[in-house]
This record gives structure tokens, C-alpha cells and sequence, in this order.
């Protein structure tokens, strides 16, 4: 797997690329904070629940037996757990020019050819990443670029690891026309797949919403798949394979290739 390395490209011209295409406001400010918004109102309710449990175990050691108190060793890591599920950790997005970068943590877990229909309609490679429920599951955007198209569609909750999940499975596709580096004009998709736990996904994008490479872009509550399509002629080549692990917004996960020209192919 391709490690992220440092910007390729001048600092100056990078940052020009990105003014060019602002982030929504709100998601801008939503990813200042350590915890994702959306996921309040569950801190706040586990927060409650285990609280109360545990002072209850505490009390009941106390008074009767410590095998009570014992209770704590399981509440404190479970309560643990459905706080930092919905952490947001601070990232420095990679720069490199002519890049895609993972649009969320987790573990590659198929790279394939696939048909697009409703927005590329053509052949695409697809990459698909799992994210279990220990993964960061907040998604970025894998470049800069303009939000062109959206659609939810309602769905089951099967195992997120199957390929065939995508169809299946409710999920929320994110078209955008790529607008920065080698790629400028390349349509690409986004898509966010619900699996077994997961039980809701999140984009507040709207269509026009002019998105930065690695900026905030929503979420997936517990266990789930975020999937990217290029189309072939694009001349993207991976630089990950199946099983390798991947960070949101620093991961490369491949390159746009140049041709003689100083164009993608395509």
C-alpha cells in the first residue's frame, strides 16, 4: 500500500486549488470539534444510562456485596465504546496533486470494474472499503470538487462486506465533477452503504455544495461500507490493494495517470 507523503505540489498553488472550492460552512465548523454532531443526542443517552448504572453498581458494592462493583469492569469499556464511536480526530489531509484520498477509515476490502448507470453511465472502477464498528466513521471527500447529483435509497441491513451489499442495502450515492489537480471534469461517485448495525446514514450536502479534498461530508452509525467509482477512461490507477487499511483523508488511494499530452487518458 502507498504511504502518504508529503505535498508534491507548491504550498502556495494547493492552497489556491482549495479557495477555489470553499467547503459547506457548517460541515467546515462541524469538524473543529473532536466529536461528530451527529452523534450527540447517543453520547448524551449512553452517557445517562451507563452513569447511572455504574453509580448503582458502585452503591450496591458497597452496601452488599463487591461482586456488584465487579459490574464496572464491563459498564466503564462499554460506555467508552459508545462515546468515541462517534470521534472525529483532527487529520492533516495529504496534498499530493493528482490523487484520490480514502473517503473513510477502514480496511479495503474489494477493488473491481462495475456499471454505473445513473450518473457516470458507463463502466467504473469501484473501491470499496468496510468500516467495522471500531473504525472512525465519520466520510470525507476523496478531492475538491462540485456536489452534482444525489439519491437515497432505502434498503436491508446485510453483512457491509459483501460486494453485493451496495445494491441491496439502503444507501446514499454522492455524484461530484472533480475540480482540482489532474482531473478536473472527471465525474466520480461517492457511496454510503449501511451494513448489519448500522441503522442510519448522514450527508447534509446539497446539490452545488463545492466540497474540498478531505473536507467533512457526513456519516455512517456503526458498522457499514463507503465505496468510490471513477470511470475507466479517467486513468486512475490504485495504489491500495484488498486488505490494506486505510485513513480518511490521508490515505492515497490511487493516482490520476498522466498521458504524453499532460492529460489524464481518457
Amino acid at each position: 500500500m502507498e504511504q502518504p507523503s508529503a505535498a508534491s505540489t507548491d504550498p502556495e498553488a494547493a492552497a489556491s486549488e482549495q479557495a477555489t472550492s470553499p467547503h459547506p460552512e457548517e460541515l467546515a465548523s462541524f469538524d473543529q470539534a473532536y466529536f461528530a454532531p451527529w452523534g450527540k443526542r447517543e453520547i448524551l443517552t449512553w452517557s445517562l444510562r451507563c452513569g447511572t448504572a455504574l453509580a448503582a453498581s458502585l452503591l450496591l458494592g458497597w452496601f452488599y456485596s463487591s461482586w456488584f462493583a465487579a459490574g464496572s469492569a464491563l459498564i466503564v469499556p462499554f460506555w467508552a465504546f459508545m462515546v468515541l464511536f462517534f470521534r472525529n480526530p483532527s487529520r492533516t489531509i495529504t496534498a499530493d496533486a493528482g490523487v484520490l484520498v480514502a473517503p473513510a477509515d477502514g480496511t479495503v476490502w474489494d477493488i473491481g470494474e462495475v456499471d454505473e448507470d445513473e450518473y457516470i453511465e458507463g463502466r467504473c472502477l469501484r473501491i470499496g472499503i468496510f468500516l467495522s464498528v471500531f473504525n472512525v466513521h465519520v466520510n470525507r471527500a476523496p478531492c475538491a470538487g462540485e456536489i452534482e447529483w444525489l439519491s437515497h435509497k432505502e434498503g436491508g441491513f446485510s453483512d457491509a462486506r459483501s460486494e453485493t451489499a451496495a445494491l441491496s442495502n439502503e444507501n446514499n450515492s454522492i455524484g461530484m465533477r472533480i475540480s482540482e489537480g489532474e482531473a478536473v471534469g472527471v465525474p466520480l461517485v461517492l457511496k454510503q452503504v449501511s451494513g448489519a448495525v448500522a441503522r442510519r446514514i448522514i450527508c447534509p450536502l446539497k446539490k452545488k455544495d463545492r466540497v474540498t479534498r478531505g473536507g467533512l461530508i457526513g456519516m455512517i452509525k456503526y458498522g457499514s461500507r463507503t465505496e468510490i467509482m471513477i470511470p475507466l477512461e479517467a486513468g486512475f490507477q490504485p495504489a491500495v490493494a484488498v486488505k490494506d487499511k486505510v485513513c480518511g483523508g490521508v490515505t492515497i488511494l490511487g493516482r490520476f495517470e498522466r498521458t504524453d499530452e499532460g492529460k489524464t487518458e481518457g
